[in-house]
């Protein structure tokens, strides 16, 4: 049996735990906490040299990368399940899986982790840092994304797939740091729509409870 050593508090882990219960996959899961310093546990970094999460280890095959581990449960144990096999849709789902990893997770962090980090180790008495959803970079990630999903229920057609997955990692920032829905309707519907998934749902945990 597979272990995916991951913790949903975690944007990356969080996706990889949901599509493997969206897919309802037989794999062990392990608790690896790397905001209470769990990540740089020996035995831990034994697996993945940056100590994040999530890790997928699999017989003697061990693998880091969130989207990496996405495409692997889905395509080893789920019959391409939220992929597929038409090169061409397979093509366009990771074309938005690497705009996930290189564009939009790098800019999000850049734009929330003060806040972000702020709610995960709250200190009394400090003021809540701004959040720049008028950031330029953020806003034309943004207005990319809004148009492909004022014309598609999800990021690549009518039903979800692993680049929804993959984009939604970082939402459950959103409701917590205050996501502009009014300036970006069609992305707040495809927020909805993701986290009435069953699977995203199972999947939270405070302090995202109920954030989008």
């Amino acid at each position: 049996m597979a272990t995916l050593y991951t913790t949903a508090v975690s944007a990356n882990g969080r996706k990889a735990l949901a599509v493997v219960k969206h897919l309802s996959l037989d794999v062990d899961i392990e608790c690896v906490n790397v905001y209470r310093g769990e990540g740089s546990a020996a035995s831990y970094r034994a697996l993945n040299p940056w100590g994040k999460v999530p890790t997928l280890v699999d017989g003697d095959f061990v693998l880091w990368e969130s989207n990496a581990i996405l495409v692997y449960l889905a395509e080893t144990y789920a019959d391409y399940a939220l992929s597929d096999r038409d090169p061409r849709v397979r093509a366009n789902i990771l074309r938005w899986m690497f705009w996930e990893s290189s564009h939009w997770q790098p800019t999000l962090a850049r734009v929330l982790a003060p806040r972000v980090a702020q709610i995960l180790f709250p200190s009394p008495g400090i003021a809540p840092v701004p959040v720049s959803w008028d950031d330029a970079e953020l806003g034309a990630l943004l207005r990319v994304l809004s148009a492909v999903l004022e014309s598609n229920r999800f990021v690549c057609g009518p039903a979800v797939s692993l680049a929804d997955f993959s984009i939604a990692g970082m939402t459950p920032y959103f409701r917590a740091t205050g996501f502009p829905d009014r300036e970006y309707p069609s992305i707040a519907a495809w927020l909805r729509r993701t986290n009435e998934l069953p699977a995203w749902r199972a999947t939270e945990v405070e302090p995202w409870q109920g954030a989008g």
